[in-house]
């Protein structure tokens, strides 16, 4: 019974003297400082953009520190468009400070609205980036927040021009033609290749699909030119067909998609177009 009760003594006092010790370790704590530094844009493409954040952890305690976590969120239009996290283990020296990088890619294909503003040639959008960094500490892990708003450049979305039309044969049913749209390019970065889906006109009727047709890719601030071979009904091209075969101009319009980099890019183009036999 006496070994037991001094025991159970023995026990409050050393959980007594934990107690303190964590209360004094606490005191004596001062809680880490984590400053932003730096947001530099590392790439910019049409498919999204990558954004580098530095801050700056600093300890000003005597004793070194290690980074256990860290996880962050961006937001565009009120919507969560990217979110991950960085393993720890970043060392933090004593009174001194360590900086803390990592990259964010946006997709532009998540951001709400995203084809009407590059359509407007909106020149950027709003972000906001948030979260947590969390440091191991004699007093347990310390989160500390992450917060940075700033503006992202937007890249310019590519123009459709007709260039002309031809014709590859004539039997008594249909006519077999090429159309050649110009595909520009204003941004500084190559356009990847992509798939076109798009109604064809021909004097103000339409008269075949195009659905699935390969795009190449187009270099930097400049332009290639596609030929896309259609096949059209004579009865159905009706006024057009006599004006083709006799090379006059004629009313040419599309209208449909262009999936470049996974946006999908509005394409509506028209005009009077020479005919080449």
């Amino acid at each position: 019974m006496r070994s037991l009760r001094l025991l159970a003594l023995t026990s409050i006092v050393a959980l007594s003297g934990c107690a303190a010790l964590n209360q004094l370790a606490a005191s004596a704590f001062e809680k880490p400082k984590l400053t932003f530094r730096s947001a530099t844009l590392q790439s910019l493409d049409l498919e999204g953009a990558t954004l580098g954040f530095q801050f700056d952890l600093e300890n000003p305690n005597g004793f070194g520190l290690t980074l256990a976590r860290l996880g962050y969120g961006v937001e565009v239009e009120g919507t969560r468009i990217a979110a991950g996290d960085m393993p720890g283990g970043l060392k933090i020296p004593a009174a001194g400070k360590a900086p803390v990088t990592f990259p964010v890619r946006v997709r532009f294909k998540d951001v709400p609205g995203i084809v009407s503003l590059l359509g407007r040639q909106q020149d950027s959008i709003r972000y906001k980036l948030g979260g947590t960094v969390g440091v191991s500490t004699p007093v347990g892990v310390v989160d500390l927040p992450i917060s940075h708003e700033d503006s992202l450049k937007l890249p310019r979305l590519p123009g459709f021009t007709l260039e002309g039309l031809s014709v590859r044969s004539v039997s008594l049913s249909d006519l077999a033609l090429d159309v050649k749209l110009r595909v520009k390019n204003p941004n500084a970065f190559a356009i990847p290749s992509g798939t076109l889906d798009s109604a064809v006109s021909l004097a103000g009727s339409q008269v075949g699909r195009i659905d699935g047709r390969a795009l190449a890719a187009v270099p930097a601030q400049g332009s290639t030119v596609l030929t896309i071979p259609l096949k059209v009904d004579l009865v159905r091209a009706g006024r057009a067909a006599s004006e083709l075969m006799r090379g006059a101009p004629v009313d040419v319009g599309m209208r449909g998609t262009a999936d470049l980099g996974g946006l999908p890019v509005p394409l509506d183009v028209g005009g009077r177009v020479p005919v080449a036999r």
